[in-house]
């Protein structure tokens, strides 16, 4: 795979993984605001999912900075 396809893939990984955990979270209030006791499912979702976007995140921020770098971008 072409690096260009390995960060779209890691981006798209991260944003899926945050709104997954978005998600979980907003069904965690919801049951919480209906009187239920939440899900231990959806306690832990947001929990797992939103660090792990945020280091994918990282990855790719690095990854462009590394590849911007060797190819000389901005430089006079």
């Amino acid at each position: 795979m072409s690096a260009t396809r390995v960060d779209t893939a890691i981006v798209v990984a991260a944003v899926a993984a945050a709104a997954i955990g978005a998600l979980g979270l907003i069904g965690v209030l919801g049951q919480a605001w209906m009187g239920l006791t939440p899900s231990s499912l959806l306690t832990y979702l947001p929990m797992i999912l939103v660090p792990i976007a945020v280091i994918l995140a990282c990855v790719a921020m690095i990854r462009a900075a590394i590849r911007r770098r060797q190819t000389g971008v901005g430089h006079r």
